[in-house]
């Protein structure tokens, strides 16, 4: 059973092209049921022999819908389609390289992130061969969407066959700051923050069994810090594959309650692969 009913992937005539129409062929077959094209930009009979052309080149049908997007920007153009063919997943490489094993969200996927109505998978370095996600790490609030995005993650872990999935919850700092500014003294403060941590990883063990069954090994992590930038060590020592972050599409979900100050460090230099699980409201 696919994770998502219609997925759509963001594409531009650039070199990266042909690889994220491979990863889109292996990846976005196993997440969605059907899959189409989304390109911002006009029709011409040579846009359309050339993404036929890149289609086959990556085992993808050739009667794999082409959805063309000529007005306004190229986030805003994207997003169209996705509402308009009612999309739950969109696929995009559009990220860019700053130096070696260092990646920043260009300004159409920073928009894409932002705005999107359904889930994101963004590719740092799509590859023309593509290879399963081995090592995934997904962040965790305990609300209702992070729930949905642990199952749906563990579901696609056993689908890529993955060696691991770490599950982390991260303690912000901000909590003991405050006890400290209501005048708690920093022994007690700590002892708190102490019995927190503990509490927290059994709360931790109990989400990861809430998430069902599941066919990977898995580990929890409690860590503390600024979310961001924790998440990106953590990622990078780990030498993760794959990043969720749940999103659940509401005024006050994850994202806008972290961003940007807590997670413009995710976002201004992405450390790997990056899920954003939005489900859509019905």
């Amino acid at each position: 059973m696919n994770l998502y009913q219609h997925v759509g992937v963001a594409v531009a005539f650039s070199p990266r092209l042909k690889a994220l129409l491979a990863e889109a062929a292996f990846h976005g077959t196993r997440l969605g049921r059907r899959l189409g094209l989304i390109h911002a930009g006009a029709e011409t009979p040579e846009k359309e022999r050339r993404l036929r052309e890149a289609l086959g080149e990556a085992s993808l049908p050739d009667e794999t819908p082409i959805h063309w997007a000529p007005q306004g920007s190229p986030d805003e153009a994207i997003l169209r389609v996705v509402e308009q063919q009612q999309m739950d997943l969109l696929m995009a490489g559009a990220l860019e390289r700053e130096r070696p094993l260092r990646y920043y969200l260009g300004s159409v996927a920073h928009n894409l992130v932002r705005e999107a109505p359904c889930s994101l998978l963004l590719l740092t370095d799509p590859s023309p061969s593509p290879e399963p996600f081995r090592r995934i790490v997904v962040v965790t609030d305990y609300s209702e969407a992070a729930v949905v995005a642990l199952a749906k993650a563990l579901r696609f872990a056993t689908e890529e066959e993955a060696e691991v999935v770490h599950v982390v919850r991260v303690l912000s700092q901000y909590g003991e700051a405050m006890l400290l500014s209501e005048g708690v003294r920093r022994e007690r403060a700590q002892d708190y923050q102490a019995r927190t941590t503990a509490e927290e990883e059994a709360l931790l063990a109990d989400f990861v069994v809430a998430a069902g069954r599941h066919e990977v090994p898995v580990e929890a992590h409690v860590v503390e810090g600024r979310t961001g930038l924790v998440v990106a060590q953590f990622v990078r020592q780990r030498q993760a594959d794959l990043l969720v972050m749940p999103s659940s599409n509401r005024q006050s979900h994850f994202f806008e309650r972290l961003f940007p100050s807590d997670m413009e460090w995710v976002l201004r230099e992405i450390p790997c692969n990056l899920w954003v699980a939005r489900e859509r409201l019905q």
